[in-house]
């Protein structure tokens, strides 16, 4: 009969045994689709159920939960080496950037196609064609429309007309062709404002105030010329444009209800 484990040996073997239950994978973790860590260190993928994969070793990577919930490796988030909590919180980042551009690319593709069709309708005459194409990428007519109803970027105060870019309230891809070309379906912004702004991570109320969605981090928000601590207002909008910025609350700003 073999002799019995003393107090330390008990102990360690319980600590073993957690260690095996925490870490272990599920049947089916090697079929779970991995989405590369958009923003993050190339060397590891991640599954949605937050399990990482080492492009290295060509293995997964065990995760290891001591008392405080630190995870075993760290991973770097924004370019800063972090040491994460949960690797499902990494999971979800990493799968919602992979389904924004995912999302971005489908919306590209859409335009595109809608941009075609427009190029080959005979019953547009052709001046009206070329003028819709160069809409879509707020050049053209658009830009001078919307310069005559906008001085400056709303945000940055920036009124050289050169370094702003004619952005649609009401996207191009939504709009009807009178829309794409109405000057009150457009904003004259710099281009990190642009980008905040096309992708539904601000907008504006009637009034001028603005909208900061929470789903961006209020150092990104700050950096790109967005104070998320402060809410200024901007300016009242015209009957026109409120319209359309209607449409974008609606349909395009990321608000804390879900979008």
């Amino acid at each position: 009969m073999g002799r019995r484990p003393n107090k330390f040996q008990r102990i360690n073997q319980r600590r073993r045994d957690t260690y095996k239950e925490t870490t272990a994978f599920p049947p089916d973790v090697h079929i779970r689709p991995r989405v590369p860590l958009l923003g993050y260190e190339r060397r590891y993928e991640i599954t949605d159920l937050g399990h990482v994969y080492s492009l290295n070793r060509k293995e997964f990577i065990r995760w290891k939960f001591s008392l405080d919930t630190r995870p075993y490796i760290s991973i770097q988030v924004d370019g800063q080496k972090r040491t994460l909590g949960n690797p499902t919180v990494v999971a979800k980042r990493s799968w919602a950037a992979a389904d924004a551009e995912r999302v971005e690319q489908a919306y590209t593709q859409h335009e595109e196609e809608i941009e075609k069709l427009i190029r080959t309708q005979a019953e547009i005459p052709e001046t009206d064609r070329e003028a819709l194409a160069k809409a879509r990428r707020g050049q053209g007519l658009f830009r001078e429309n919307v310069a005559r109803v906008e001085k400056a970027c709303r945000i940055t105060g920036v009124s050289i007309l050169k370094f702003l870019i004619a952005s649609h309230i009401k996207p191009w891809r939504c709009s009807s062709n009178e829309e794409r070309l109405d000057g009150s379906n457009g904003l004259l912004l710099s281009p990190s404002i642009d980008f905040l702004f096309d992708r539904g991570f601000i907008s504006f109320e009637d009034n001028g105030d603005l909208l900061v969605s929470r789903e961006v981090d209020p150092d990104i928000m700050q950096r790109m010329g967005v104070e998320p601590t402060k809410t200024p207002n901007v300016g009242t909008f015209s009957p026109e444009q409120q319209n359309y910025l209607r449409f974008h609350r609606a349909k395009l700003f990321r608000s804390s209800q879900g979008r």
